[in-house]
């Protein structure tokens, strides 16, 4: 039974994804904490700006990936392998295009970003270079999700990591400060782009195969917006903490929200495996049955991992915040909890929705956009204290579980 089980495409897979994703998000915490002591408070807190800015221009990135994978397992199941080529080198060519003509757009907000928050302007538009690599990088990742290469993904991410790290050590120990911080997150990304070229010499060596790949822009809207009101549904409940209560207790809610964010990233691996297998078989056979099997299969693995999860946040909730983060964060604890089951509706909205792009569900826009407002709404009128917050966001996004699922369910 354990052999029939751990041979499964879908639980190899995403064993491999959960434990190098681990590896990856173990060495970004490394590298966040060694930057806070090397950097100092004055220098970091600037780099905590320039990281956030990396969070907003990265928006796309994930988009991408899972297009580029979804209609490379389309191709893959007809043996389209020269297609796949093509797809390739024209979304890097139009990735580099895209970031190209990003980048000038951006500079003049960049010279005002920099003078309203006093951040060197060659700093900012130094950061702006990462541009480039999220919109090429999550291309060659793309493929290499659609093609099942899962240990050359989870591998090409921690490489991305592990350069990062030890850059940054060196760059920073050489006096470059927060420009060595940053310049080693652009040159870990390019140098892991460079290797992720190497899993796919295969496809590098067949012959190009026409094809205009016209629906693909058709499905890249609503990919985009699933992902977007994902990451929003993670982070409105922050920005209205930080808004409206005192930095000390806005701080306290940081903490919960990111205890929280570990369930989300947990169970991550798990969608990321599900949605090639998922979308290579319903390219296949069409019927939809098989899809089926490994959906239900990947909710009752993040199901469990979510509820292991609770029950840790349940019985230790003081013990977790002090270990990670110390004690002068414990006032959080009466919270987590139910943090933690708002981030487990959002893993499972997140595997119901990445399942029904890979069947091609239509997902409409407007849907994900009112459950943003719809929580926006909510945890505002819910912003007397924290715990009320922590109640707000609990009820938001068990609507956005229910609503995923009623998206899915409904026919077209």
């Amino acid at each position: 039974m354990i052999k029939k089980i751990t041979s499964s495409e879908l639980v190899k897979g995403s064993i491999i994804l959960f434990v190098t994703f681990s590896i990856f998000n173990f060495l970004n915490f490394i590298f966040q904490f060694l930057m806070a002591r090397m950097l100092g408070p004055a220098e970091y807190g600037v780099f905590a700006v320039i990281m956030a800015l990396f969070y907003f221009m990265a928006v796309p990135a994930d988009s991408i990936q899972t297009i580029i994978s979804k209609y490379t397992s389309k191709l893959k199941v007809k043996n389209e392998y020269g297609k796949i080529k093509l797809l390739l080198i024209k979304s890097l060519k139009r990735g580099f295009i895209a970031a190209t003509i990003l980048f000038l757009i951006f500079l003049p907000i960049f010279f005002v970003f920099s003078y309203t928050l006093d951040i060197s302007f060659w700093l900012v538009t130094l950061s702006g270079l990462m541009l480039f690599m999220f919109f090429t990088i999550p291309v060659t990742r793309g493929l290499m999700q659609g093609l099942k290469k899962f240990k050359a993904l989870g591998t090409n991410m921690v490489i991305d990591s592990s350069i990062k790290v030890i850059l940054a050590i060196g760059f920073v120990f050489l006096g470059l400060k927060v420009y060595g911080a940053v310049l080693s997150i652009i040159l870990g990304s390019l140098i892991a782009l460079v290797f992720s070229l190497v899993p796919l010499k295969t496809i590098l060596n067949k012959n190009k195969e026409y094809s205009d790949f016209h629906g693909i822009y058709k499905y890249s809207w609503p990919v985009l917006f699933v992902l977007l009101a994902i990451l929003l549904m993670q982070s409105v409940d922050v920005i209205i903490a930080k808004k409206f209560f005192p930095p000390e207790i806005a701080g306290q809610y940081a903490v919960a929200n990111l205890i929280g964010k570990m369930i989300f990233f947990g169970t991550l691996s798990i969608s990321k495996a599900m949605f090639p297998l998922s979308s290579e078989e319903f390219e296949g056979n069409g019927d939809g049955k098989k899809t089926k099997s490994i959906f239900y299969k990947s909710l009752i693995i993040v199901s469990g991992i979510c509820i292991i999860s609770l029950l840790a946040l349940a019985l230790f909730p003081e013990t977790i915040i002090s270990l990670l983060f110390g004690e002068q964060y414990l006032y959080a604890s009466n919270i987590l909890l139910n943090i933690g089951i708002a981030f487990s509706f959002i893993s499972l909205s997140n595997l119901v929705l990445i399942y029904g792009l890979s069947i091609n569900k239509k997902i409409p826009t407007h849907y994900m956009l009112t459950f943003i407002l719809i929580q926006a709404i909510l945890l505002f009128f819910m912003r007397g204290s924290l715990l009320n917050l922590s109640i707000g966001m609990l009820i938001s996004t068990a609507l956005l579980f229910l609503g995923s699922l009623v998206i899915i369910r409904k026919k077209g």
